[in-house]
């Protein structure tokens, strides 16, 4: 879209370096942002160097001086040209305006114009267009660019479909970077919830297309259980982006915030839970988006010590139970083991597939020919591993992140305790009953001395009592009494998983 006429994005740029401007103008395209560029807009006859100079003095809305190999390289250009007029133009603009906006197509460093008042070119922000960058980097120009248009603006989740269908996405990143930049900006608040949004509706889609569920499973008992972990690893792959928003969301929002988070959940968990028919194995794998987002809140609320975000993500909501009348807690509804309950195999390849690097066949096959023990607890060894990369910013240490994953698996398994003891206490039925099955890793490394949350948690309580900080967040009710009883019924639940695994 280009509009010579009206206000625009002035792309200066050299032409070795077509290829690349090209792809930025396909997204400014795609996103409805109308640019010059002299390929496309100086028709044959025109005086050229006059066009250029009214196109950035009198309608450029943002200027985009494009820096290379190719232009440091050029000893005189006309995009040397451009950007002198641009600068005599910044020069005149009051401070603070975002105007002209550095973009590089490679490590190199930004030029050092003299922009006047002791500033130069390589003070202003810029943005890098290359290598696995250029995706969020895209996505958060184009957010620039339509703060300075005002009434055009796109909202969030329509700069992300923008982006992704001009350049190769790498989505989980856009929708990170994006749920960052908007997360902490009040007026922007309606545009995160759209983006949040989308994703959900890409997950709740999943999760109830009927037809995804119906089967057959075709070929050898091999050749199924690749079918389903190929499925439950697309399923992944449509919440990623959700659990990368979650992880931010759920460290720097306010507990007063995070209803569109909640909400999502709670319709991942409840949608899974209804009755559906299909291939059980298919209809199981549908509580997976909900457990993986459960793991992804109580991983990063418990490493940043915000219990009441956890208490707002996790243990309020409750979700309408398929086998009796009364709500149920999310937490009792959804746990690590309800998406494989009948697919015992699929959580042994999807492990050893994503820690070893191999092919989902590949490494089925070294289980089913014993090269390869079984491990002790294959969800808990996936999902260590799939959510690696959503918490290397949180957590960029191995040692630190095996340890913050423990101590939250065992928190989610103390609440979930919690919230079912709270529950039976008032039961009528004696046929009421429940447990946590919120276990995992921390059941062997515990074994082998890497740690015992629940002794750690356990002490903490000792000590600190009514001023424990999960209590203060009104986790277990706010009672030291609930938290004791938790822990005490949690450790012998947890003592006995442990030894049914040796």
């Amino acid at each position: 879209m280009t509009d010579s006429a009206g206000k625009h994005v002035f792309v200066s740029y050299v032409r070795e370096d077509s290829a690349q401007v090209d792809q930025l103008c396909a997204v400014l395209e795609a996103s409805r942002i109308p640019y010059w560029r002299d390929r496309t807009s100086l028709g044959p006859g025109d005086a050229w160097k006059a066009k250029i100079r009214d196109a950035i003095r009198e309608g450029s809305l943002v200027f985009l001086a494009c820096f290379s190999e190719n232009s440091r390289a050029k000893l005189k250009s006309h995009m040397n040209e451009e950007l002198t007029l641009a600068v005599e133009e910044y020069r005149k603009m009051p401070p603070g305006r975002t105007w002209l906006i550095p973009v590089r197509f490679d490590e190199g460093d930004v030029p050092e114009w003299d922009l006047g008042a002791g500033r130069v070119l390589s003070d202003l922000n810029y943005v890098d267009l290359f290598g696995s960058a250029i995706a969020p980097q895209a996505a958060s120009l184009v957010t620039t660019i339509h703060g300075v248009m005002g009434e055009k603006q796109l909202g969030a989740a329509q700069t992300l479909e923008a982006v992704e269908h001009a350049v190769a996405v790498d989505r989980i990143e856009v929708v990170k970077r994006l749920t960052k930049e908007m997360l902490l900006d009040p007026p922007r608040r309606i545009q995160l919830d759209d983006l949040v949004g989308q994703e959900v509706q890409r997950v709740l889609l999943a999760i109830t297309d009927s037809v995804r569920v119906e089967g057959p499973l075709e070929g050898s008992g091999e050749d199924r259980v690749v079918q389903v972990a190929e499925s439950a690893l697309e399923l992944w792959t449509l919440v990623a982006p959700f659990c990368a928003s979650l992880q931010v969301a759920a460290r720097w929002a306010s507990a007063e915030a995070l209803a569109p988070w909640a909400m999502a959940i709670k319709s991942f968990v409840e949608s899974a839970n209804k009755s559906a028919a299909g291939v059980t194995a298919l209809v199981e794998q549908r509580h997976l988006p909900g457990m993986v987002s459960a793991m992804t809140a109580g991983l990063a609320c418990v490493a940043n010590g915000k219990w009441d975000n956890l208490r707002v993500l996790l243990t309020e909501p409750t979700v309408k139970d398929r086998y009796q009348p009364a709500r149920l807690p999310l937490l009792e509804v959804s746990d690590p083991y309800t998406p494989f309950g009948s697919a015992e195999l699929v959580p042994h390849a999807l492990a050893h597939s994503g820690v070893d690097g191999l092919g989902l066949r590949d490494a089925l096959v070294e289980f089913t020919e014993k090269k390869k023990g079984k491990y002790y607890t294959p969800v808990a060894e996936w999902l260590h591993h799939a959510l690696r990369p959503l918490f290397i910013d949180q957590l960029p240490q191995q040692d630190a992140y095996d340890a913050e994953f423990d101590r939250a698996e065992v928190m989610l398994g103390l609440l979930s305790t919690d919230l079912v003891l709270t529950r039976l206490s008032v039961a009528t039925n004696d046929r009421m009953f429940g447990r946590s099955r919120w276990f995992g890793r921390s059941m062997w490394r515990s074994k082998n001395n890497y740690g015992n949350p629940i002794d750690d948690f356990s002490q903490e309580l000792a000590t600190q009592g009514e001023m424990w900080a999960p209590l203060r967040a009104g986790l277990f009710g706010g009672s030291q009494d609930r938290a004791l009883a938790a822990i005490d019924k949690y450790r012998a639940d947890f003592t006995e998983w442990s030894r049914s695994m040796w």
